[in-house]
């Protein structure tokens, strides 16, 4: 019995949907502005979408990251602030009750400063010093070999090296057998431990815009310590530990370390979720973008729905006749309804394209510095974001003609539009008011824009006190057998000649740090001044 009563009603919607697509073919010029607007409208929502949900929605790409946390040593910005002396994270290893393991990583590491010989041209390469149970506490194991030894982690241990998946397929063509090979970094002979799997890029979550091809073991030794505040610490809790309990250990151990330990660098202790250090400085900037686009699919809404409202209008005595002959007032309602969702549908195919295309830029742009960023993909999740965006786009643009769909009898629509009025009385105030609505939301964007347009030309005007125009900038190293000064010497001064030597080179000269390239923000102390 059941049954038998769906079958009408799937009947009628199958009617409705085929003459919604051959009164759609008839008006071609109409429906393809249509499509391209809501393609626009959804394309430029889902790519938006695509970036929210991997940075603000999604978890880490680790093993149970909500129990993930990111040590800091001060408030303050700047590497020194943030990092940690290795006696300290010793010390908190072992006095902690809150947390399950402690890691870190050098966050002091050079970009490119390894250099890769044999195995075809030589290469310069980034690589992190990471502690030897780094790996074990994000939960990540590698695709090829081992992790370190305990061996591989001592202070002059035996060299050792972890390839990410892009250097193991870029440079070895993801050969099988590169555990335990030996390869020559910086003249050494170091050994391959393994592979690390496609999925995990450190850089991409720690340090936006960079790329890390190698992991070195770092060695938690008192020459370090020596070496100051260098570590970066993460941190996974305890099953059932919070945040605020672990915060209020950490204060305590900081002060109980400090008192046993004043010759050490200062050590505060902040205690932040991993997610929330990622992403949080960026979430004010993509919850006002996703606002943004908002305001774009409410215009797109209104006026498509201001150019139905112009199409139903011409249509007034067809629908008066289906009226005249039987057709019920909610069967007109979801016909309009059904038109205007299958045009949102054919434009969401279009949004899915733009975004696929839009989302492969956004992922493939190496100088912004946005975490995980690269991993912007446009998948089963965008998938169903367009879908859901499609039907409610077509429902709420196609409500306010299905509402105005006659309820009286052929002679009051015809009577309605006698006098070659293209409109009654009862729709002209709601196209004006999604008029006015449509300014509305222009206005809210445009100013916004200004806005935005005026900071970004006050960045681009601040003075960075050096002039990047035209500059150029080679690393150039000495290998071991210039062993003295005088030949290091010798060997720079023959550098520049040459360079200078080279056809439109106005100037060339060298430094061990370039511009905003290094941590040099201790300043240059005045002789004779007093500091704090």
């Amino acid at each position: 019995m059941s049954d038998t009563r769906r079958l009408p009603a799937l009947d009628s919607i199958v009617q409705d949907l085929c003459y919604t697509f051959r009164t759609l073919r008839r008006d071609a010029g109409f429906t393809t502005f249509a499509v391209l607007i809501v393609g626009l409208g959804i394309g430029a929502s889902a790519t938006v979408f695509s970036v929210v949900d991997t940075l603000l929605l999604r978890p880490l790409p680790f093993h149970e990251p909500e129990r993930l946390v990111w040590l800091a040593n001060h408030d303050t910005s700047g590497l020194s602030g943030q990092t940690t002396q290795v006696g300290h994270l010793l010390d908190l290893r072992e006095l902690n009750r809150s947390f399950s393991d402690l890691a870190g990583y050098f966050a002091f590491y050079g970009v490119g400063d390894n250099l890769l010989i044999g195995q075809g041209e030589p290469e310069r390469l980034s690589g992190v010093p990471v502690t030897g149970n780094f790996f074990q506490v994000l939960g990540v194991q590698p695709q090829i070999g081992r992790l370190f030894t305990a061996e591989e982690c001592k202070w002059h241990g035996p060299k050792a090296v972890l390839l990410s998946h892009g250097l193991w397929a870029r440079r070895f063509g993801s050969d099988p057998a590169i555990a335990g090979r030996k390869l020559t970094i910086n003249d050494d002979p170091v050994t391959v431990a393994g592979v690390l799997p496609a999925s995990f890029d450190l850089a991409s979550v720690f340090a936006p815009g960079s790329r890390f091809d190698l992991y070195f073991p770092f060695p938690l030794s008192a020459e370090t310590n020596r070496q100051g505040n260098t570590m970066a610490i993460i941190g996974r809790l305890k099953p059932g530990v919070t945040i605020g309990s672990a915060r209020a250990e950490l204060k305590t151990l900081a002060g109980q370390i400090m008192r046993a330990h004043p010759e050490r660098n200062d050590f505060e202790g902040k205690i932040t979720p991993l997610a929330e250090h990622v992403s949080g400085r960026i979430r004010p900037a993509l919850l006002v973008l996703a606002g943004a686009v908002g305001v774009v699919m409410l215009i797109v809404c209104a006026n498509l729905s201001n150019l139905l409202l112009a199409r139903t209008a011409t249509r007034q005595k067809e629908i008066a006749i289906r009226t005249a002959l039987g057709a019920g007032r909610g069967r007109l309602i979801r016909q309009m309804l059904t038109e205007g969702v299958a045009l949102s549908c054919c434009g969401a195919i279009l949004g899915v394209i733009l975004a696929a295309g839009g989302t492969h830029i956004l992922a493939s742009l190496e100088a912004i510095g946005i975490p995980l960023l690269g991993s912007v993909r446009t998948d089963a999740t965008v998938l169903a974001f367009c879908l859901m965006a499609a039907v409610l786009t077509g429902v709420v643009f196609g409500l306010a003609p299905a509402l105005q769909v006659p309820a009286n009898t052929l002679h009051d629509a015809l009577k309605d539009t006698a006098r070659g009025s293209t409109a009654g009385k009862g729709r002209n105030w709601i196209r004006s008011a999604l008029v006015v609505s449509e300014i509305a939301f222009a206005c809210v964007l445009l100013v916004g824009a200004g806005l935005l347009v005026r900071s970004f030309l006050r960045v681009l005007d601040v003075d960075l006190g050096f002039h990047p125009e035209r500059a150029a900038a080679v690393r150039v190293d000495p290998d071991s057998s210039y062993s003295t000064q005088a030949q290091l010497n010798a060997y720079i001064d023959d550098v520049l000649l040459r360079v200078r030597a080279v056809p439109g080179i106005a100037a060339a000269g060298l430094t061990d740090a370039l511009p905003l390239g290094r941590n040099r923000s201790w300043g240059a102390p005045a002789k004779g001044q007093v500091y704090p």
